[in-house]
């Protein structure tokens, strides 16, 4: 599996069937499930018609990994206003949020996170983060998303017993 990074796809342009690259990718939104999580859905938005989007299924989306290009296979004023779903988390509303360990310990913020979208529903496979402090001696990290317990307002929890392979 081919993985992407959600800072490389954020603000691309999406093909549509009757536009060609004047729409945009604005946001991916996940649902935290017990592995990974799930991407069902992503909200376009077309500067042109509508600045507050619309919102798609990731299975009316094609990705082509080749170009890393993405086609929207219907047309915008079909998309929902709200998301479809349970979708409870909006990778964009993430960024720069907290990471910490079951015990309370600050590890870092959130900057990016790592999607397979060859499959179906698209997975958000890891978070990566910046430590906080000042040591050169530390180093961004990966954290699957099945290392992460729950998300609050602000801040990102992992489970207990998880341990980074570089510390």
């Amino acid at each position: 599996m081919k993985s992407i990074l959600y800072s490389k796809i954020i603000r691309t342009k999406v093909d549509t069937p009757n536009q060609r690259g004047k729409a945009k990718l604005v946001d991916v939104l996940a649902l935290k499930d017990a592995g990974n999580w799930k991407a069902g859905e992503v909200m376009i938005e077309s500067g042109l018609v509508n600045k507050k989007g619309r919102f798609f299924s990731v299975n009316e989306v094609r990705f082509d990994p080749e170009e890393e290009k993405l086609e929207l296979t219907k047309s915008l004023n079909k998309g929902k206003k709200n998301p479809m779903g349970r979708h409870e988390l909006f990778l964009s509303r993430l960024d720069g949020k907290k990471v910490v360990s079951s015990k309370g310990k600050d590890l870092g913020r959130v900057y990016d996170y790592e999607l397979h979208l060859d499959l179906k529903p698209w997975k958000v496979w890891k978070i990566l983060m910046d430590p906080t402090g000042l040591s050169p001696l530390k180093r961004r990290m990966k954290i699957p998303t099945k290392a992460v317990e729950k998300v609050e307002d602000k801040t990102i929890i992992l489970k207990k017993g998880w341990k980074s392979k570089n510390r």
